[in-house]
């Protein structure tokens, strides 16, 4: 009982990791080619720089690069493959019960 439960858990962390990796690669690195397509040019030099700043203030400066989020995708990949690994090992242990008994 205890372990179907176990099984049920896993599975639910299994899929939701894998839709999580799937949108991680999707917008990591899908997104950036379909972009660079679409508009005609490279987007690994993208950056914006943003000056603020008048008669009645100092100025500011904000300047910014894409963010790195490959370790979170990753992170998500192992995720899923170590839970479809857990879910085929606990069936072939099942299978192998089943064929003995």
């Amino acid at each position: 009982m205890r372990s179907k439960k176990i099984k049920k858990v896993v599975f639910l962390i299994t899929v939701l990791s894998t839709i999580a990796t799937i949108i991680g690669l999707t917008y990591d690195y899908l997104l950036p080619i379909y972009l660079s397509f679409k508009f005609h040019t490279d987007l690994s030099d993208a950056a914006s720089v943003g000056i603020i700043g008048g008669a009645d203030g100092p100025t500011t400066i904000y300047v910014s690069s894409s963010q790195d989020s490959h370790l979170i995708t990753a992170i998500f990949a192992l995720l899923s493959i170590a839970g479809v690994t857990y879910l085929i090992l606990t069936k072939r242990k099942k299978d192998s019960k089943n064929s003995e008994s």
